[in-house]
């Protein structure tokens, strides 16, 4: 390549051992979620136009792709049966995030609490008063937005094995990632579980110094990842690199 543009600060030591120049001006992910007028929108604003009710709800993130989808959902409403079964978490809404061109029936038959919203997950996540998502960007997005949050990840034996022997990483989150330390729990293969997703939720929900401390290695991620501006400090070093040439 010519230039190499990258957008994570742990893949600066990398490309130095090999031997690769590259250009880091922070990850533009940070501009896009605070431009988005999702986190501008008020909550009775928001809940009103996806005729939601006025009480607490959980966002559940079960991915992109389809394969994701069928392995998150049965864990998802799993978990979602077992809080509402329990009388503090009674009124409680569980809202769904659909990932973008897929329909209802890619998340199957949900209960009545369970609710499905198109083509606004920040606005999703910015409202949630706590978050299951599917490992990706999507970990990324909610811990920009300050959305409490546990990981789930599960797939086949054999590609998870494989995986890790190959990859030589400690989490799967790229907060995660980008602090070197666990800013929130990663539930992965038999450890995702209904069960196991009620006891991380109701400590994020109950647990205020949990909350706290999530806060603020939320804000560590931010500020490693360059704060705002990234994009167009990017766009100008393209340009610049483009008329050097």
């Amino acid at each position: 390549v010519d230039r190499l543009f990258i957008v994570f600060p742990f893949e600066i030591d990398y490309f130095r051992r090999k031997g690769v120049d590259f250009i880091y001006k922070g990850n533009p992910l940070i501009d896009a979620v605070d431009r988005s007028p999702a986190l501008k929108e008020p909550r009775e604003a928001f809940l009103t136009r996806h005729g939601l009710l006025d009480k607490p709800f959980i966002a559940l993130l079960a991915g992109s792709r389809s394969g994701e989808i069928k392995t998150m959902m049965p864990v998802l409403t799993d978990f979602a049966a077992r809080l509402h079964q329990m009388p503090q978490y009674a009124d409680y809404q569980f809202i769904i995030a659909a990932a973008p061109g897929r329909t209802p029936a890619d998340y199957g038959d949900v209960p009545a609490y369970v609710h499905l919203v198109s083509g606004d997950t920040y606005g999703v996540l910015r409202h949630a008063r706590a978050a299951v998502i599917n490992s990706g960007t999507a970990s990324l997005e909610a811990a920009l937005i300050g959305t409490p949050q546990v990981v789930g990840y599960k797939i086949a034996w054999l590609t998870y094995l494989v995986g890790r022997i190959i990859l030589k990483i400690k989490y799967i989150s790229l907060a995660n990632l980008v602090i070197d330390r666990p800013a929130f729990k990663e539930l992965l293969q038999n450890y995702l579980t209904g069960e196991n997703l009620v006891v991380e939720v109701q400590r994020l929900l109950e647990d205020e110094n949990y909350r706290a401390r999530m806060a603020a290695d939320y804000a560590e991620v931010r500020e490693k990842l360059g704060g705002t501006g990234a994009s167009d400090a990017v766009a100008e070093a393209m340009i610049a690199a483009l008329k050097d040439s």
